[in-house]
């Protein structure tokens, strides 16, 4: 790889300038996953998937690993190394929700030529509350709508126009990215940390349930 993308922009056939290739980076490392139909992530997308070599050995100098779904048109960095991404237990939950209904999706063959999953806002909470035993919903549609919104950021789902005629005020789209982000090892190392998290959780609730009955 060159010291710095100059080397690479200056090359004759190159129609890029320095500033896109960092931006490229900048946009992949914030973003995680970029889409070739997003309009917002085209440009990025088509210079990474052009120069992908260059990219990957750069990402992996931060640790970082690149994935290039061609078929489906999009890119996604992965860890490499371990990172310490403190989350809430409903946001663990929610992400966990989300690959396990994708996984449905994937292997009922019921997914998109694009990759996607899609689930009404019932289905989701269904499959939801049989997965974690809780409501998604406790506060509210805008709890959805914000965990939602979170996940866009990275590329992993997204809420889209429900079909007309349909009640719902929009239905769940899961992106394919989430498979590469959330792969087996991530999904274990999700496991350890939620298994740890509800032991405590159930500990505490444990000693006030116990606190109350010794109360007179």
């Amino acid at each position: 790889m060159p010291r710095n993308w100059n080397v690479i922009a200056e090359a004759e056939d190159c129609i890029y300038k320095p500033d896109d290739f960092r931006r490229a980076m900048y946009q992949i490392v914030c973003q995680q996953c970029l889409y070739l139909r997003n309009p917002q992530q085209a440009v990025a997308y088509r210079l990474i998937a052009q120069y992908k070599s260059h990219f990957a050995e750069a990402l992996d100098l931060m640790g970082l690993k690149l994935v290039h779904n061609a078929a489906r048109e999009y890119c996604v960095v992965t860890q490499r190394v371990a990172r310490h991404q403190p989350m809430t237990l409903q946001q663990t939950l929610f992400l966990l929700a989300l690959r396990q209904a994708y996984h449905v999706r994937a292997n009922a063959g019921d997914l998109t030529s694009m990759g996607d999953a899609y689930y009404s806002i019932p289905d989701f909470e269904e499959l939801y509350r049989e997965l974690t035993g809780r409501d998604l919903q406790a506060t509210g549609m805008s709890a959805l709508r914000d965990a939602l919104r979170e996940v866009q950021r990275h590329g992993l789902a997204r809420e889209e126009k429900a079909p007309e005629g349909d009640p719902q005020p929009f239905v769940i789209a899961i992106l394919p990215g989430i498979a590469d982000v959330l792969d087996e090892e991530a999904i274990n190392l999700f496991g350890a940390n939620l298994k740890a998290t509800l032991i405590g959780v159930a500990t505490t609730s444990t000693e006030v349930e116990e606190d109350e009955e010794m109360q007179p």
